[in-house]
């Protein structure tokens, strides 16, 4: 078998300019445009080969679909051309075809190119996608970075790459979670729209880390005239093309929407197929439900363990298990009900979906996107949920809750261990009577209202009116 995968990585090594064109440019010989992630990744590798860094294992968690290999093929091209050696493999590829790990991958590429690694006068960039379908990719990738100081690792896998990590992959690794894209990187790739330097950062104090509303209110005045600037280059339509699917890199390369949620639909039978089997045990009478489960999800966010149970017929501890493997898949955010642990016993979590494009795959395929109006204030929360995630769960900053009573505001973030900021969204004119009856309850420095109305302040109440302009530039 040794001989077989030696011939398998000498075509794999023989063929690596086609496979990363395959990766980085469409049918029709079109580069796809670079994420945010591009520039910083690059950096990491030029300061390795400058030796202006100790850094040499970044690590790319995140969501199957949102351009992780993509990422990782056009850094492989940039330094390809530089000729500077490169490896690039699939693991995940591999795997199908050998019951190979990254270990013998690594030994079978020092037999093809005739000395070990740690004899390498040059620096060489080792690119592992899906590294997580290897069980014992954290230990060979430790033994690999002590064995020697010339290999830069770049690795791509799951969102549960992470808690598949060791204590000694974590001191030695970079993280850089790809999330699904935001708003200015939807423009930036679809329209060669790009951000406003900084502005993106401004909002995002302005709202979350100033002292008072009426700070907020001012702040976020001093930059209405920028955020109306960016705002005269872009076609309104977008914002209903990016909440039904522009936060998915591959959508903008699709040529029409049933290839869009296809894939989408496809994307999520890997998940259920490959990644959850490996973050819990299911039978397959069990993974065949999931689907129907998060369909469940998606027409009513809210809903009890026990009609779930009784609906699909799985025990509440299965059900259990199976949210809590789709929220460590990064599939769903996880909203839990404010309050004490006495309070929220008989409470049900919310959850979100990470990219509203998944619950809109859901809505076309069952004949409802045509509701598209009702629906949009779901996809906006799962919008926001999802950018609540990344700015403050991700980075360890904060906490999300939301208030169960009825009429409560759609979220609670709690930042660090002393502020709280109610959080109320919509895409209409939305009024401020769920963050007022949610603040009246719970002590909070102010309340935010994401909404299409215009900027303004209810000082009395301590709450801002935040338009979606703002929003969709964090």
């Amino acid at each position: 078998m040794k001989q077989e995968l030696i011939q398998y990585l000498q075509k794999q090594i023989l063929t690596t300019d086609d496979r990363l064109k395959h990766f980085t440019h469409s049918p029709a010989g079109e580069k796809y445009p670079q994420r945010f992630l591009y520039v910083k990744l690059q950096k990491y590798i030029n300061d390795f080969l400058d030796k202006k860094s100790s850094n040499r294992m970044v690590i790319i968690p995140g969501f199957r679909g949102v351009g992780k290999t993509t990422l990782m093929a056009q850094i492989c091209s940039e330094f390809k051309k530089k000729d500077v050696r490169v490896f690039f493999l699939s693991v995940e590829d591999l795997r199908n075809y050998f019951d190979a790990g990254i270990n013998e991958i690594i030994s079978a590429y020092e037999k093809i190119i005739g000395e070990y690694l740690e004899s390498l006068k040059k620096p060489i960039i080792i690119f592992f996608d899906e590294a997580q379908t290897d069980p014992k990719w954290a230990i060979t990738l430790k033994s690999l970075f002590e064995r020697t100081n010339n290999v830069f690792l770049c690795v791509t896998g799951s969102s549960a790459i992470v808690l598949q990590s060791t204590p000694n992959i974590a001191r030695r690794a970079i993280f850089e979670p790809m999330t699904p894209m935001c708003f200015g990187e939807y423009q930036m790739i679809k329209s060669k729209i790009y951000p406003t330097p900084g502005l993106k950062n401004k909002i995002r104090q302005a709202i979350y880390f100033s002292p008072t509303a009426r700070e907020i209110y001012k702040n976020l005045s001093d930059l209405e005239g920028i955020v109306n600037s960016y705002w005269s280059n872009i076609d309104r339509n977008d914002i209903k093309k990016y909440l039904s699917y522009g936060t998915f890199p591959f959508a903008q390369i699709m040529p029409d929407e049933i290839s869009i949620y296809n894939n989408i639909s496809l994307l999520l039978e890997k998940i259920i197929k490959q990644d959850m089997p490996t973050l819990g045990s299911f039978n397959q009478e069990t993974l065949g439900a999931v689907k129907r489960i998060l369909f469940a999800i998606a027409e009513n966010d809210v809903t009890s363990l026990t009609t779930l149970a009784d609906k699909f017929g799985i025990s509440r501890l299965t059900l259990a298990n199976i949210f809590d493997v789709l929220e460590k898949a990064e599939l769903l955010v996880k909203i839990p009900p404010h309050g004490s642990n006495m309070t929220i016993a008989n409470k049900p979590n919310k959850y979100l979906f990470m990219s509203p494009a998944i619950r809109m795959s859901f809505f076309y395929f069952s004949g409802n996107e045509g509701t598209y109006l009702t629906r949009q204030g779901k996809l906006l929360e799962d919008s926001i949920g999802a950018h609540l995630y990344r700015e403050f769960i991700l980075r360890g900053d904060g906490i999300i809750r939301y208030d169960s009573a009825q009429g409560g505001a759609d979220f609670i973030l709690q930042i660090g261990n002393t502020k709280k900021i109610i959080i109320e969204v919509g895409l209409g004119n939305k009024d401020k009577k769920q963050v007022m009856g949610t603040m009246r309850k719970i002590k909070s420095d102010y309340g935010i209202v994401f909404s299409s109305s215009p900027l303004m302040i209810d000082k009395e109440e301590k709450i801002v009116n935040v338009p979606l302009d703002y929003y969709f530039l964090m």
